[in-house]
């Protein structure tokens, strides 16, 4: 039986909700997004790059005293950055992973040190497609900048091909 697709406009409406709540700096880049969670979440965020062995690409560990995210070193920056959102896509979500990702993932590490792992390689479940499209809504909001300072046809027709939840409110 076939999966049934998710109704991407109800998914985006959400995750646009979401992050409106986070009350992101105007002028927001990465850097800046990482240091706005940590404060928001009252606790440390840290970017490790690692040489990570073909999957997952990245993976979100929360421990009891802070969020390390680990993004794979050896694939492009704009690869890399887009793993970095999805990561935090489901920090922010406020996703879980199972005991068996500690275990899987960290056979030496006490289970009760890490409060979540998440470091899957399928798209199927809903966990996963909210968080690729919270990276692509954090995209946007990190680009936003860029088309504010473009000349007045360019931020037009940007616009005008700019379908996400935002402009669905309106």
């Amino acid at each position: 039986m076939a999966r049934p697709r998710p109704d991407l406009r109800r998914l985006r409406r959400q995750c646009a909700a979401v992050i409106d709540d986070l009350r992101l700096p105007s002028r927001a880049d990465l850097p800046s997004l990482c240091s706005h969670l940590a404060e928001v979440r009252k606790r440390p965020l840290h970017v490790v790059p690692v040489a990570l062995i073909e999957q997952p690409c990245g993976m979100w560990v929360a421990t009891r005293d802070a969020d390390w995210i680990f993004v794979d070193d050896g694939t492009s920056p704009a690869h890399q950055e887009h793993i970095l959102l999805h990561e935090i896509g489901h920090l922010i979500c406020g996703h879980e992973g199972g005991a068996q990702d500690v275990a899987a993932f960290f056979p030496d590490l006490d289970p009760d040190l890490v409060h979540a792992t998440l470091a899957r390689t399928t798209y199927s479940d809903e966990q996963e497609q909210q968080a690729e499209v919270m990276a692509y809504l954090l995209a946007e909001v990190l680009r936003a900048p860029g088309f504010a300072a473009a000349d007045d046809v360019t931020a037009r027709i940007a616009d005008s091909l700019n379908h996400s939840a935002r402009r669905e409110q309106r």
